[in-house]
């Protein structure tokens, strides 16, 4: 035990020794030697893309709102408590069905007193005309004055001009009477309904409206700095939020002038909804297709960066990332990739942004990246 001591004590007295001596030098001891080789970050198929060429089309985004073609809000024409409602909001009605009816007790009445007059009138017309060629007669035997004929003459027009009167009183209230019972101006849905049986309205009071959803339109804003690329007859494809299938609309007219607050042009496009599956209100978000360019080089979206007006990709180069300049072309948000028009070649491997690594990053592929 005694001799194991010793041998230690040895040696740390001549690792001290040693220390001494080195310092004594001017040295400092040796250190254990350090690597400065990083490891290379491992990429996976999918972070990685591949420039490849591609048929894309260049098309123009689209978003508005879907409305119904017709439309329209039925109000009051005659004032009164209102009798029975037939309909609800979604009911379907047919052109001239009866949606609603007014009291018309008081108006029958007003339209019993206007054909009292009216017959009084044509009672007081008709003596006059009696009267009047009485007197025409008596004037050619000179048994009256030319002036008791003048007379006669006014008093005959202005019995006439009451009859007529007298009848279009009865006009209006015949009328009126009409418009006691609310009909539907054309095939469509109920889409609201403002009134109750017994509610008392005014003229010009709002009832129902009603809505046809056979054909319906969208309206979208394009900037005006494209607008030479659109054209009347355009088919439009557009997705509907709520709805799975695509649907399409046609380019029907365009807004003769800019906006000029957002230097927009407005597009107008009809879209046929003969089974009543879109409604009016509906937010639709689409793509007019303005070419198809033909295999070209192309990568996906996310695997190209802006910074500022240049667009650039990291593309992978002796096992680093270099960061490329490149100039676009067609982009197609339908497919999610973009012409690479100049910068790198066809076949160039680049990062695709599913990460983000600083350029002069050391990386391996692991896998077959994706095209």
């Amino acid at each position: 035990m005694k001799v194991r001591i010793a041998i230690i004590t040895v040696a740390i007295v001549a690792v001290g020794v040693a220390v001494w001596l080195s310092l004594a030098n001017g040295k400092a001891p040796p250190a254990a030697k350090q690597t400065s080789t990083r490891a290379a970050v491992e990429l996976a198929a999918v972070d990685v893309a591949r420039v490849a060429p591609a048929d894309l089309e260049r098309a123009l985004p689209l978003t508005g709102t879907l409305a119904a073609l017709q439309q329209t809000t039925l109000t009051a024409q005659v004032e009164g408590r209102i009798a029975a409602v037939e309909v609800r909001p979604g009911d379907a009605v047919r052109t001239g069905q009866v949606l609603a009816r007014f009291d018309t007790a008081d108006l029958e009445r007003q339209r019993a007193v206007s054909a009292a007059q009216l017959a009084k009138s044509r009672e007081q017309l008709a003596y006059q005309q009696k009267l009047s060629r009485r007197n025409a007669d008596l004037l050619a035997q000179n048994f009256i004055s030319k002036n008791a004929f003048d007379n006669t003459q006014s008093e005959l027009q202005a019995a006439a001009a009451d009859e007529r009167a007298a009848l279009a009183q009865l006009g209006l209230s015949e009328q009126a009477i009409a418009n006691a019972t609310v009909r539907a101006p054309f095939n469509g849905t109920i889409a609201s309904r403002q009134i109750e049986p017994g509610q008392h309205v005014g003229i010009n009071s709002s009832l129902l409206t009603v809505v046809d959803l056979a054909e319906l339109e969208l309206v979208a804003n394009v900037p005006s700095a494209q607008i030479a690329e659109v054209a009347l007859g355009q088919t439009v494809t557009f997705n509907v939020q709520g709805y799975q299938q695509p649907f399409t609309g046609t380019i029907n007219r365009i807004n003769p002038t800019v906006d000029e607050s957002t230097k927009t042009i407005a597009l107008y496009l009809r879209v046929p909804n003969p089974d009543g599956a879109l409604r009016s209100g509906l937010f639709a978000d689409g793509l007019l297709v303005l070419d198809t360019r033909r295999a070209v080089p192309s990568l996906p979206l996310q695997a190209v960066h802006a910074d500022g007006k240049q667009h650039y990709v990291l593309a992978i180069e002796q096992g680093k990332l270099v960061r490329r300049n490149v100039t676009l072309g067609a982009s197609d948000p339908k497919r999610d990739r973009v012409e690479i028009a100049t910068g790198i070649a066809t076949g160039t491997q680049v990062l695709a942004g599913n990460i983000s690594l600083p350029p002069g990053t050391a990386v391996a592929i692991v896998g077959t990246p994706k095209q």
